[in-house]
């Protein structure tokens, strides 16, 4: 398992497990990063969306209370 180096390839990483017109929560993002061979906790992830990506990258849609995040259009 590989650990995310800085900032860019954490924003990279994350919007290639996106896909466009899908809504998906922090959880699903943190096993497709798994799944590619990445270090990566759901919180981690949560934390470093809203600090980094969003509003820029993606948008935080709130689905029965759960955040679900989609590219930005």
């Amino acid at each position: 398992m590989r650990k995310f180096g800085n900032t860019a390839n954490k924003v990279r990483g994350i919007l290639e497990v996106v896909r466009d017109g899908e809504k998906v929560t922090a959880r699903v993002i943190a096993g497709r990063l798994r799944v590619m061979g990445y270090r990566a906790k759901e919180g981690h992830i949560r934390m470093f969306i809203h600090y980094y990506m969003l509003h820029k990258h993606l948008e935080r849609v709130k689905v029965n209370g759960i955040n679900h995040y989609a590219l930005v259009t």
